[in-house]
């Protein structure tokens, strides 16, 4: 008879602890998984007495521990991932830094200003496309650019354009470069 008090007396602080919690939380948007959870440890305690007439409530127990093993291991899983993928656009991030400052002296190394360098890249870290805004750096550049016609390509540019396509193994369609003044 003990036990069933014990059950009893179980189940009731159980009920007024859950009650207590509901009644504190700070968002109505919460209580769903309050109840979820409080379904589930109702169902241990009423399954607890009737499992262990059955003498199985240490199996109960150890595929409860189980259970929540392997929820561990998922939730470890997903973590890494995470971490993992942000480590990779950390890096992809630096490496496009790094690139943007190698095409500014590849085009002071041609008499030019890069004024704005964007560089995106593929997942492999491959440079997919380079979009350049230079201006140039002395008066003798800056002469020979007024020489040329209006949308003639400029030597310096041209050159930059086939460097940037060698060095770094992409088109030079994807390499568009802006003279600006």
């Amino acid at each position: 008879m003990e036990v069933v008090y014990g059950w009893v007396k179980n189940l009731v602080c159980f009920y007024i602890f859950i009650t207590a919690v509901l009644h504190l939380l700070p968002k109505e948007s919460y209580r769903k998984y309050v109840r979820f959870f409080e379904g589930l440890l109702l169902a241990i305690l009423v399954l607890t007495p009737v499992l262990s007439l059955f003498g199985n409530r240490e199996n109960l127990s150890e595929k409860i521990e189980q259970m929540g093993f392997f929820q561990k291991m998922e939730n470890l899983k997903l973590d890494t991932a995470y971490l993992e993928a942000s480590q990779q656009k950390i890096y992809q991030e630096e490496y496009e830094k790094a690139i943007c400052m190698d095409i500014e002296q590849m085009a002071k190394r041609q008499e030019l200003q890069a004024k704005k360098v964007e560089v995106s890249l593929t997942e492999e870290c491959l440079v997919k496309h380079i979009y350049i805004e230079t201006a140039f750096i002395s008066e003798d550049s800056a002469k020979q650019k007024a020489a040329f016609a209006k949308g003639a390509e400029y030597p310096q540019v041209y050159e930059l354009q086939k460097e940037l396509a060698k060095f770094y193994q992409v088109d030079e369609e994807a390499i568009e470069i802006v003279v600006k003044e």
